[in-house]
């Protein structure tokens, strides 16, 4: 009797040190990013008059980089073939940028599609990465949620040899998940990096923002400590 009432304290120990570690956790993150994202780097930055235009979106969870498919410094189609895409075609202009968790991305096409356990696995616990690439037809209305930047020529290439540098390559070309798109205009390449709470999808977005010299934030774990300062 003695030994299994030892065993309940014992077990209630460890519930109640692990809620308070994850709680404490959950504070220490929302302390950062409110401290942290509000914080701007690159603050002497200003959109060129004349340049190249790129967008940052937000879905309220997730950030993209939207660039141009063709300029003189990279033609993305060398890169990413349209072979690859089913339903894209030499008229679309315009190519997204994604980095993130590779399991949440194989699993989750929608929200509804969303398990608790990928997610947590996801936030708590370093995993592979993977690229998530769109073609897109045409130019982006600008938004709230869509927002235009046009960056000088040296910034431009800075910031296409950072989305470069994130995919793995083999043979100098990035390798193809085959099979996990959601449509015919998207796919997942393999790519360097683990995923977890403190280096997430958005602070991929800012550091390639602050590799290109943008005004962003010291740190990004969520869209609007990115889009606060592009607004």
């Amino acid at each position: 009797m003695k030994k299994n009432i030892a065993m309940v304290k014992k077990w209630r120990s460890g519930c109640l040190y692990s809620l308070v570690s994850g709680v404490s956790l959950v504070f220490l993150f929302l302390l950062l990013m409110l401290l942290l994202g509000s914080i701007p780097v690159n603050k002497g930055f200003a959109q060129h008059s004349q340049g190249i235009e790129i967008f940052v979106t937000d879905n309220g969870i997730h950030t993209d980089l939207i660039l141009p498919v063709k300029t003189k410094y990279i033609d993305w189609r060398t890169k990413l073939p349209l072979q690859q895409y089913k339903e894209a075609d030499s008229s679309y202009q315009y190519i997204a940028f994604g980095w993130g968790d590779h399991r949440f991305y194989m699993e989750t096409p929608t929200w509804k599609d969303l398990k608790p356990g990928v997610a947590v696995t996801a936030l708590f616990w370093p995993t592979r990465s993977a690229m998530h690439v769109s073609y897109a037809k045409k130019r982006l209305e600008p938004n709230n949620s869509q927002q235009p930047l046009i960056l000088s020529e040296q910034q431009y290439q800075g910031l296409v040899q950072y989305i470069v540098a994130t995919f793995q390559q083999q043979n100098k070309e990035f390798i193809l998940i085959n099979g996990a798109g959601y449509t015919g205009k998207d796919n997942f390449y393999k790519a360097h990096g683990h995923f977890y709470l403190f280096r997430n999808c958005n602070n991929w977005t800012n550091r390639g923002l602050k590799e290109a010299g943008v005004k962003t934030a010291v740190w990004a774990p969520l869209p609007f400590a990115i889009m606060q300062h592009l607004r």
